[in-house]
């Protein structure tokens, strides 16, 4: 058998006493244990087999590995892992526990659980329940006998005790220096990430001058451009104009010329027309007349 942890119990029907409780088990609860009870002065044993525990697990209704959890939660763990209605500290610290739910009351389903013990007059029963919401349920019981050499057994419970509490202080020394540890860790962890986020900001600084730099040349050279083709457009405009008007220009000479040029034709025709006509009648008083024949004058 190997022993388990010593915790101080506060027994419902002796809230004035405390107790001292160890449960020693092989594999687990489920195989069977023993137990021992001791108020400092006198010491009583008693075992509990695994037929035991399977006849009590049934008698519960619950599955025997449901069964077995809480009776290491009852008898081993009880109020260390908190909330219940048991008021005593962690491992073996004090036992007062509060009302009705004694020593070891703590529950382990956030504090709805507690567990409490119940001891006939004459130290010959002790019973372990739980009670969840209300509802009192018996977990087992374990019938008592005076143990055969009380002192040593109270001394083995002193022993295991004073060994309980050096591991707990050791333990609790090594949980302040990982305490300490874990917080200069998280210093340096805060340290690195304000590191972190004034170098990211900085790049973000950095970036985005970087992207306005680039978006305002961008933004230039897209107004040089526009501003190129509007300079292109106007040109092209001006060209189109310059041509149109010397079109218009060389239209207008062309009729100016054929104007021209059909006036002189105009002119001409009527100045041919009446210089021959004045040559005609030059030709005609300058030819010789014919003389007419005398009268009475016949040829």
């Amino acid at each position: 058998m190997m022993s388990g942890k010593v915790r101080q119990v506060t027994v419902a029907s002796h809230p004035d006493t405390s107790y001292f409780l160890r449960v020693d088990w092989a594999v687990d609860l489920g195989a069977g244990f023993t137990l021992a009870l001791s108020d400092g002065s006198t010491a009583w044993i008693g075992e509990v087999s695994e037929d035991d525990v399977t006849r009590e697990a049934s008698h519960v209704g619950v599955d025997r590995e449901r069964y077995v959890d809480e009776l290491h939660q009852a008898l081993v763990e009880g109020e260390e892992r908190g909330g219940g209605g048991g008021g005593g500290g962690g491992g073996g610290g004090g036992g007062g526990g509060g009302g009705g739910g004694g020593g070891g009351g703590g529950g382990h389903k956030a504090g709805k659980d507690n567990y409490s013990f119940q001891l006939t007059p004459d130290h010959c029963h002790l019973s372990y329940e739980k009670t969840c919401k209300g509802i009192l349920t018996q977990l087992g019981s374990v019938e008592l006998q005076p143990a055969p050499d009380a002192v040593e057994l109270i001394r083995e419970l002193i022993g295991q005790t004073l060994k309980q509490g050096t591991e707990l202080r050791s333990l609790n020394t090594q949980l302040l220096e990982e305490n300490r540890q874990l917080k200069r860790q998280h210093q340096h962890n805060l340290r690195e990430l304000e590191q972190h986020v004034q170098h990211k900001e900085a790049m973000e600084r950095k970036l985005y001058a970087g992207f306005v730099k680039v978006l305002n040349a961008k933004k230039a050279k897209i107004r040089g451009l526009r501003e190129t083709v509007h300079q292109l457009q106007r040109t092209a405009r001006s060209r189109e104009e310059e041509e149109e008007e010397e079109e218009d220009e060389e239209e207008e000479k062309e009729k100016e010329e054929e104007e021209r040029r059909a006036g002189s034709g105009v002119w001409w025709s009527t100045y041919g027309s009446e210089r021959l006509q004045r040559r005609s009648l030059r030709t005609e008083e300058e030819a010789p007349v014919a003389s007419c024949p005398e009268p009475g004058v016949f040829f």
